[in-house]
């Protein structure tokens, strides 16, 4: 879609009136959201969500998870109606209503949060990721997502993901693409574990993001396009790195972990996914994109990943030994 904001503004106000028939007291842009465009849309009488986006395939994911999520009485929002909409400058758009849910990401509010709440939070998201553990792979693969079955595929997929950020940090010329060759060396010395783990459906984009806090408390999770198929420590590692790069404490990741039951290998195995995590942000610095925005790159960012990536490969190192 346009990077243009108010083009896109423009657009949700003809959908709210032609064809939804909602006319707006407010209507205001998060600034969050990439592959959607998303308002929050307050009339007289109530308060919604609506999202637009010119991908159908982001589409019809937030379309399927929504509706099949609702069945696990989960805090997601629900769809009041969604549908496609040609607009003045012919583009396919498609959009969704859902309930507004009040709250702030996770890592907006981290800061705030006394350390029983954190561990309640935790509680709560262990429980969700362990009601939609139960969706089965052929589900998550037929709405478009990969699922890898077998032991090889799993081990094949992170040596797909450390290779995608050796390119993209060469192509970056941020960092130095030998970070990644640490990783590597590290990823073969979990090959038994990423072999064993069971894996499960599970929500892949909860960090400190999308995770919804009110009051001190789980309020909702949203932007909810797809599933992943895997180890959900995955999300766990991504989150730490998200609270590192806060300079927030983890206290609340090591309550995610003891509400996981995780014994001392899966320990390990969240420290290497937040290193792997880790190159991934790596390289995102300075990337283009292609309606010709940067990521800038800022010299401090810089330097706290490179000691992220240096305390983090350390501690492999050492009980690697």
């Amino acid at each position: 879609m346009s990077n243009n904001w108010d083009t896109k503004r423009e657009t949700a106000l003809k959908i709210l009136t032609d064809e939804l028939n909602i006319t707006s007291v407010e209507v205001t842009r998060f600034p969050t959201g990439l592959c959607h465009s998303v308002y929050y849309v307050k009339t007289e009488d109530d308060e919604y969500v609506l999202r637009i986006t010119e991908s159908k395939w982001h589409y019809d994911g937030s379309v399927t998870w929504l509706n099949e999520l609702a069945r696990f009485e989960i805090p997601i929002p629900k769809i009041l109606k969604h549908g496609h909409y040609r607009d003045e400058y012919y583009r396919d758009v498609y959009y969704t209503l859902i309930t507004y849910i009040n709250g702030k990401d996770l890592g907006e509010v981290y800061h705030t949060l006394y350390d029983f709440q954190k561990r309640g939070i935790a509680k709560e998201l262990a429980e969700i990721q362990r009601k939609v553990s139960v969706i089965p792979p052929e589900k998550i693969e037929s709405a478009g997502s990969v699922v890898s079955y077998t032991p090889e595929e799993r081990i094949k997929s992170i040596e797909n993901n450390i290779q995608r950020s050796r390119e993209s940090i060469a192509a970056n010329k941020v960092f130095d693409p030998g970070v990644c060759d640490a990783v590597a060396e590290l990823a073969d010395t979990f090959k038994d574990y990423f072999a064993n783990i069971k894996p499960v459906a599970y929500l892949d984009d909860i960090s400190d993001k999308n995770v919804l806090i009110h009051g001190g408390r789980l309020a909702g999770i949203v932007d909810i396009d797809e599933m992943g198929y895997g180890d959900p420590l995955e999300i766990v590692g991504l989150t730490n790195l998200a609270l590192l790069l806060r300079k927030a404490d983890t206290n609340y990741i090591d309550y995610w972990l003891d509400e996981m039951l995780a014994n001392d290998d899966q320990r390990k195995a969240l420290t290497f996914y937040t290193l792997l995590s880790c190159i991934a942000v790596m390289g995102e610095q300075g990337a283009k994109f292609g309606n010709d925005a940067v990521v800038p790159v800022n010299q401090d960012k810089m330097a706290l990943l490179n000691s992220i990536y240096n305390k983090l490969l350390t501690m492999l190192q050492v009980t690697a030994e």
